[in-house]
């Protein structure tokens, strides 16, 4: 068994953020660019060419993308013939790690201690959500993705009847980006959960959206959907900023799993084009 120092993941956690906060991923970055060129509206392309200047200014000046500096959600996973340092305690670790990057890269700290009675902020932009997992590759994998406010506030979930088919889905999904696209910064990127419960639903459609865009869905299927739904969105002209234009959303992605045959739960995650993401695999030396 080989054991990586809590030190190492608190460092490169805070790497990760830096990156998510500052720089735009490419893939996320070529979709607009693509996107442009395509645009026949000008106003659309004088936004969309915002984008692209406004993305280039936050990587060459450490200035975030977004005033918004989001949500935190850290995914470690743990891969075989691996242990973490400390595993017991690696929460307060990572909410360590978080604390003192937002206040040393001056991020915007979003966070509140009660949802409900005693909304004051934490200052810290934690607590953050964390989910840990196993993996096949030996090492560990560290990915953080940053969930602006507007953006979700704008999720839903449906617990669809079985009989539900595509083509009402993707009516559904159309309505719901006519009712919410202009509040969550488009162009968007919709992801969307398919299957398994009420509560793991949510949490495919949050990994939908922050997949990266050059990874297709392997089932043809779902693939298909993705796009009959993206050209659906598209034929809205909401366009981007909400000013009209063809760029509505830049993609769809949809993830699934088996769920009961009595249910069919549905969820939607609008994000905006500022989608910032980051990970990193700790590797082990090899021995020769």
């Amino acid at each position: 068994m080989k054991t990586i120092k809590i030190i190492k993941i608190k460092k490169q956690l805070q790497k990760l953020i830096n990156s998510a906060s500052f720089n735009l991923p490419p893939d996320i970055l070529k979709a607009i660019s693509d996107a442009y060129s395509v645009e026949k509206n000008e106003t659309a392309r004088k936004i969309l060419n915002l984008i692209i200047k406004n993305a280039k200014t936050a990587s060459a000046q450490r200035i975030p993308l977004c005033q918004d500096c989001g949500t935190a959600y850290v995914e470690i996973s743990i891969g075989r013939n691996t242990c973490i340092e400390n595993l017991n305690g690696i929460e307060n670790e990572i909410n360590s790690a978080v604390a003192q990057t937002y206040l040393k890269s001056y991020l915007r700290k979003s966070i509140v201690t009660d949802p409900l009675f005693d909304r004051k902020n934490t200052l810290t932009n934690t607590p953050v959500i964390l989910s840990i997992e196993e993996a096949e590759f030996e090492g560990a994998e560290i990915k953080v993705s940053l969930k602006g406010g507007g953006s979700d506030n704008c999720s839903y979930l449906f617990m669809l009847n079985p009989s539900t088919t595509p083509e009402e889905i993707t009516v559904l999904v159309r309505e719901l980006v006519i009712k919410n696209a202009s509040k969550s910064c488009p162009p968007l990127i919709i992801g969307i959960g398919i299957g398994s419960s009420a509560s793991k639903v949510t949490e495919l459609a949050r990994k939908a959206a922050f997949r990266n865009l050059n990874i297709k869905n392997p089932d043809k299927r779902y693939s298909n959907l993705e796009k009959d739904i993206l050209k659906e969105i598209n034929l809205t002209g909401i366009g981007p900023a909400g000013l009209g234009g063809d760029t509505t959303a830049l993609a769809v992605n949809i993830e699934y799993m088996p769920c009961h045959m009595a249910t069919l739960p549905l969820a939607v995650f609008f994000l905006c084009h500022s989608a910032r993401r980051a990970s990193t695999k700790i590797s082990f030396p090899s021995r020769s």
